[in-house]
């Protein structure tokens, strides 16, 4: 008896050790786990008053953007509306001097100024589409016509343009009766912009290439030139609003233009449900700039 005795309570003692044992590791487990909540608690208290501070700051950045943007679309209206009116009026006297009786000189100076009249009106109209597209006004008249024939009309036109520069102009896969639902002045205003932008980086004696082609329900217009072709980092950044290929170091051409018309043409065309891109072979290897509308027949 005596020894069960003393066997329960060793086995007695061995449990309530043993239980302790236990009890006490529980609670150091606790213990650690609370200390480490409180710890991430504080630094998520860190962090809450770092993103409120952050969301403070992007506040009032916003702020700024937004009062910036109000004084760069009031810059443009203003722009826009007070330069084009003496415009006008250069180009109208500089017309009615031309017709008098003037010199082959002074003639040459009208002829100059006419030119560089018009050059500015081609800016200020860039300029007025961008105002309109940042006020969300560019809207599209869109009316049932025959694709090729908007592209005949033009191209006339076009052509003369690239004798000027000594560059060729061809033509290649020319489709009919292709109808699309589209604005026609927006679609021609798109199409002459990639041709003229082909002519003007296109060396003399060199050629620019139209074509087109049906691919299922879309018509694709593809305009390929032999200029300085386009870096693999800027082939989505020419659309960019103001952006100018890095790589052009011709003076003369990054001054002809605001960086604006490829913006413009992707507005138009994404109007249309259509796609616009470029691409390059590398730099000196000339470009290819396309479009894509829907077609209906």
């Amino acid at each position: 008896g005596a020894g069960f005795l003393l066997v329960a309570q060793v086995s007695g003692f061995m449990q309530s050790s043993f239980f302790n044992q236990r009890h006490n590791f529980s609670n150091r487990v606790i213990q650690q786990y609370m200390e480490r909540i409180a710890l991430a608690q504080g630094q998520l208290y860190q962090r809450k008053q770092e993103l409120e501070g952050m969301s403070a700051q992007l506040s009032l950045s916003n702020q700024e953007l937004g009062r910036l943007n109000d004084m760069k679309s009031k810059f443009l209206s203003m722009v826009v509306h007070d330069v084009r009116t003496p415009l006008a009026s250069i180009r109208g006297f500089s017309e009615l001097l031309m017709k008098k009786n003037v010199g082959e000189k002074e003639a040459a100076y009208l002829k100059n100024i006419v030119s560089s009249t018009d050059q500015l009106g081609r800016l200020i109209a860039d300029l007025t589409d961008l105002d309109m597209i940042e006020a969300g006004k560019l809207k599209m008249e869109k009316t049932f016509f025959d694709f090729p024939d908007m592209a005949k009309d033009i191209l006339p036109g076009l052509s003369i343009n690239a004798q000027k520069k000594g560059v060729e102009l061809v033509v290649r896969d020319f489709p009919e009766g292709v109808q699309v639902d589209g604005d026609k002045f927006r679609l021609s205003q798109v199409f002459m912009n990639l041709v003229n932008n082909a002519i003007k980086f296109t060396p003399a004696g060199k050629r620019v290439e139209i074509s087109f082609r049906r691919e299922g329900k879309y018509i694709d217009t593809l305009v390929k030139d032999a200029g300085i072709g386009i870096h693999p980092s800027e082939t989505k950044k020419i659309f960019e609003k103001f952006y100018q290929a890095r790589y052009q170091t011709d003076a003369a051409l990054r001054k002809q233009g605001w960086g604006l018309g490829l913006s413009i043409a992707q507005e138009v065309v994404r109007a249309h449900k259509g796609d616009i891109g470029a691409v390059s072979p590398g730099l000196g290897k000339g470009s290819t700039v396309w479009f894509n509308i829907p077609a209906h027949s």
